[in-house]
């Protein structure tokens, strides 16, 4: 693996009941990402993908469709549920508020580490500079008529969250803890395109450009990269086409934009209520 190179396995495993260990060759699907700068090409914020981006980055196919969500963290100021390697994710999805929902996530060093698990919707394996790190997923769809992911109300995410008895296993005992200390990161707002490349030895996979940016629009800060999904089957394959897009992007020169690692991580440091 280069070392430049963020790889993320998913596998969407839907159990029908019991718990089982997670092990390494569960791990069939992978993810690439290639982080990059937008210059002038595009606003601040930007809905639109302009002429302008188009014509930096020639080489993908864009389609015009927009998908908006808006998206934050919740946590302790001490940080109570990192401290027990969970995270809280709550996505509204603008442009299909259907879609909306709260992400419980685990870490661990390795598969094994997580003992058993069940009923989970991913289990991600990311490489950063030749070293992984593992997570598993649960989601929970939910109504942004009844979260107002600007203004989060805690006992009602965890009311949402109680129904899933795995995932309440998970964070009860913790929020019941603490309940009285929760908060909000500052709110995400990302902006995402679709496209192909256009080489014809990869004009089959689909290539994902995000833009994400704080919602009120302070600090201001802009993250936006490249990402495509594939089996692990066809890793040898992806991993051509990674070289090609990775190499593509910084043809145009752009830099890499305001963070290269974690978007998780950027959003709590930049968030008033966990310095």
């Amino acid at each position: 693996m280069r070392n430049n190179l963020l790889l993320v396995g998913l596998v969407n495993l839907c159990l029908s009941s019991g718990a089982y260990a997670l092990s390494a060759d569960q791990f069939k699907s992978l993810e690439y990402h290639v982080n990059t700068g937008v210059g002038k090409t595009l606003p601040y914020a930007s809905n639109k993908i302009t002429p302008e981006f188009k014509q930096a980055f020639s080489f993908i196919n864009f389609d015009e469709d927009i998908s908006i969500k808006l998206v934050t963290y919740i946590d302790t100021p001490s940080r109570a549920f990192k401290e027990k390697s969970v995270s809280i994710r709550v996505r509204e999805h603008v442009t299909k508020p259907r879609k909306s929902k709260i992400t419980v996530k685990l870490r661990a060093a390795n598969p094994e580490a997580f003992g058993d698990v069940s009923n989970y919707r991913k289990a991600e394996i990311d490489y950063t500079n030749g070293k992984a790190a593992y997570s598993v997923s649960y989601d929970i769809p939910y109504s942004p008529a009844d979260i107002n992911v600007k203004q989060v109300d805690y006992e009602e995410v965890f009311k949402v969250l109680r129904t899933n008895s795995t995932v309440w296993d998970i964070v009860g005992d913790i929020y019941q803890d603490n309940k009285k200390e929760l908060a909000q990161t500052v709110v995400m707002r990302t902006h995402g395109w679709e496209g192909t490349l256009e080489d014809r030895r990869f004009d089959d996979i689909e290539i994902d450009f995000q833009l994400w940016t704080p919602y009120y629009r302070q600090p201001r800060v802009t993250f936006t990269e490249f990402s495509f999904k594939g089996s692990l089957k066809d890793e040898e394959r992806l991993e051509q086409a990674y070289d090609y897009l990775f190499e593509q992007v910084n043809k145009v020169n752009l830099g890499a934009g305001d963070n290269q690692g974690s978007k998780t991580n950027a959003t709590f440091e930049m968030s008033k209520a966990f310095k």
